[in-house]
């Protein structure tokens, strides 16, 4: 499995909540029905949090069974039939500021345990 993880950018003269809910509403059903290739298709769409500052207005996360998949994903973005969707991504975000990582995702269970802040940290187990 391969992640395609994008950081995504807002076009200017647009306010969070036309940037979100465009993304959301309209962009991520597009996305969804067209791309072929992708297992998943995630938006994440950041929380203001105290102390947190964001580069970038949101994350997307693609999933593809294989490397040679994401590579004709990417080959597929420059056809005709990728067109609506690279119109749709130009009403609503900066494309040019928009960065990729490809990524294998490792994943480790964790024990779930609540944390008692008057206890102190949690115990390591070891």
């Amino acid at each position: 499995m391969v992640k395609l993880i994008s950081l995504v950018y807002r076009k200017k003269g647009l306010s969070d909540e036309e940037f979100y809910s465009y993304w959301r509403e309209r962009h991520g059903p597009l996305v969804a029905s067209k791309i072929p290739f992708a297992r998943n298709y995630v938006q994440n769409h950041p929380i203001q949090w105290p102390g947190l500052t964001y580069d970038a207005d949101g994350i997307v996360e693609m999933w593809f069974e294989t490397e040679d998949e994401l590579r004709r994903y990417l080959e597929w973005r420059d056809t005709a039939e990728a067109s609506e969707l690279k119109q749709d991504e130009d009403l609503f975000q900066d494309f040019k500021k928009t960065r990729r990582f490809v990524v294998h995702e490792y994943q480790f269970e964790t024990s779930g345990r609540p944390w008692n802040p008057a206890a102190g940290l949690p115990d390591s187990g070891g």
